[in-house]
């Protein structure tokens, strides 16, 4: 078994190369080669958390294997991360375990792909000044995953919590001219591109605030009970799920307006693989607001980790452990 850590895994999967194997894998999806059943939630409610279990299969890639994942939003108050997550790779023709990947690593790359891929067929070209709401885990990935499609020169970031905002826009500093933003509403202003990547119960935006033309991806609400959208946003934006029957199991953005009768899933244009078979088009018009609503796909996660195993043994990375 090969045991690929977070160094190995940054250096084999340049975002470049996530959105393509992320390509292939929304076009096997649409062409009906992926067996992915909608994750498992196991709550752990005394300490407010839940683990969940993403497997996949891709028999027309012959991948297949087995994401963990553990969200515990009270870990940032004993400064330990909010996500764990382990990756195991497997044989889909023997079942042998090839590969152990660091998970939470994996996780950020893949779903700063999705959006990086969403972002190619939704933002406006010109699109320059990225808005981050919710400088954690998942932040960095976003930025370089919407930097490698569009040319952002500006990030206007905000944060409840004053010390990961300031670490965020230190990390960001060498890169590009980075504003730490007081409200959200200054940060919402001012962007083409907005990212929320929060764990609120309650929208973290108000729709008004939005400019003609912006770009939205929300990727931080993945239960029902959870949204960081509110009404008006969901209801002038054209909307792009990663999958159906994700969203409509899972997330609340859409499902507390659909619950109160104000959002019908017709309303909801098509899914990521639409955009990138071609199945449905993309931004309509340079003023039309558009939303991209994620709440993680185990597809991604396997097609990510194929790449960087790949490589690996091409090039010679990881540890080998031999588990008999």
């Amino acid at each position: 078994m090969l045991v690929l850590n977070k160094k190995d895994l940054e250096e084999l999967l340049p975002m470049e190369e996530v959105l393509d194997v992320l390509a292939i894998g929304f076009r096997e999806v649409k062409e009906g080669k992926c067996v992915v059943p909608v994750r498992f939630h196991l709550n752990v409610e005394e300490h407010q958390g839940q683990f969940l279990f993403m497997p996949a299969y891709l028999p027309g890639l012959k991948q297949s294997g087995t994401k963990i994942v553990s969200v515990f939003p009270q870990n940032t108050s004993k400064g330990k991360p909010t996500i764990y997550a382990t990756y195991l790779l497997s044989d889909p023709t023997t079942g042998e375990l090839l590969a152990l990947l660091e998970g939470a690593t994996l996780t950020g790359l893949r779903t700063g792909g999705a959006s990086g891929l969403a972002t190619r067929y939704l933002a406006r070209e010109d699109a320059k000044v990225l808005g981050i709401i919710g400088t954690g885990f998942q932040s960095f990935s976003q930025f370089k995953a919407i930097r490698t499609v569009r040319p952002i020169k500006e990030v206007w970031a905000y944060d409840v919590d004053p010390q990961r905002l300031e670490g965020f826009c230190k990390k960001l500093d060498p890169l590009v001219k980075v504003h730490p933003a007081t409200t959200p509403s200054e940060a919402v202003r001012k962007s083409d591109i907005l990212v929320t990547s929060t764990t609120s119960k309650t929208p973290v935006f108000s729709g008004k605030d939005l400019k003609p033309g912006v770009h939205i991806n929300a990727i931080g609400a993945f239960r029902p009970d959870m949204r960081e959208a509110d009404d008006e946003t969901i209801l002038k934006a054209t909307i792009v799920v990663d999958t159906y029957e994700g969203c409509l199991s899972e997330a609340g953005d859409l499902l507390i307006p659909m619950g109160e009768g104000k959002l019908r899933q017709e309303t909801i244009h098509g899914d990521l693989g639409d955009l990138v078979t071609g199945r449905k088009k993309g931004r309509g018009s340079p003023e039309e607001i558009t939303f991209f609503k994620s709440v993680g796909f185990a597809m991604e996660d396997v097609v990510t980790a194929h790449r960087a195993y790949e490589k690996a043994i091409r090039e010679g990375r990881g540890q080998l452990v031999r588990m008999s």
